[in-house]
């Protein structure tokens, strides 16, 4: 996600959004691609080659590997949506989540849904502990309320990563969830650039095109159709485009939701750490919504 859906963003003269929009931008009249000033498309380009890198390495590394890179990737998160938070005075117990919500990947890897669970109960507990437990704190109802947020936006929906993991050549579900998640997103981009004209949630993130979610979802659909049963021996046609289909609708909501956040909290970016990107967050947003998605998908395919 990049920031032209944010407040510090504004749309263009011809209501199309501003330069560096994102994937479900409306172009300008003429039908070219908006300009992307503002933003550093080498460095963008190269800071998501280098991720794509980490990531499939650490796939084919082994299981533990690719844990561990996830759960770096869940301390930075982490950080930004606090950091986000305190810019509106909020004290969140980000200590707490990072003491009992990290943990919850492994939890789900090695115990399944039961540890998952159990990681969940423990987090929620640690933070109104902690919130509740703190002395210096004049809100702390308000300051465990924004934790929460942060816990179940980060590690608890990242631990279903853990999920897909644990399945036999658990690697190829998480790399085709990840690879729809893009392929939908630059789909989008692609179709909403050029032919984008209705507004898809104007008073969140103006940017974004019924077109371009159109392209996302079919182009996400295809790639699942072609690529996923050939990945994965066990993937029927109609659960791949089934898979397809709902990646790319989710993840239009994980990028709706993290607009959100940033609009009610009148930041661009919830992070700076990935040039041409943003923070982390611009960067997971929606993969975070749509490893849920992937594992409930394949478990009522009975896989």
């Amino acid at each position: 996600m990049s920031q032209a859906d944010d407040p510090g963003h504004p749309a263009g003269p011809d209501g199309s959004a501003s330069a560096g929009d994102h994937a479900f931008a409306g172009g300008p009249a003429g039908g070219s691609a908006p300009p992307r000033g503002g933003r550093n498309l080498t460095l963008a380009v190269g800071s998501a080659v280098l991720f794509a890198v980490l990531f499939l390495v650490s796939a084919f590394v082994n299981a533990w590997a690719m844990l561990a890179f996830v759960a770096a990737i869940e301390v930075i998160a982490i950080l930004e949506v606090d950091a986000a938070l305190r810019t509106a005075d909020g004290r969140p117990p980000t200590t707490a989540v990072l003491l009992t919500g990290i943990p919850m990947l492994a939890a789900a890897y090695v115990y399944g849904p039961a540890g998952q669970l159990t990681a969940l109960v423990a987090m929620v507990l640690g933070v109104v502990v902690w919130a509740l437990a703190s002395r210096r704190d004049p809100a702390p109802l308000r300051s465990a309320g924004g934790a929460l947020l942060i816990g179940m936006w980060v590690p608890y929906l990242a631990s279903f990563l853990g999920l897909l993991l644990r399945r036999p050549g658990g690697e190829w579900f998480i790399i085709i969830t990840v690879a729809l998640t893009a392929a939908s997103d630059i789909a989008a981009y692609a179709v909403g650039s050029r032919i984008g004209r209705r507004k898809l949630a104007p008073a969140i993130s103006p940017g974004k095109t019924w077109e371009g979610a159109a392209g996302g979802l079919v182009a996400a659909m295809l790639v699942a159709g072609i690529a996923a049963p050939l990945l994965v021996d066990d993937v029927s046609l109609g659960l791949a485009i089934a898979l397809g289909a709902l990646v790319a609708l989710v993840a239009v909501a994980g990028d709706l939701a993290e607009s959100a956040v940033k609009r009610s909290l009148g930041i661009k970016d919830l992070g700076r750490l990935l040039p041409g990107h943003g923070g982390m967050m611009d960067r997971v947003d929606a993969m975070l919504f749509t490893l849920p998605v992937a594992h409930l998908v394949l478990l009522a395919g009975g896989l």
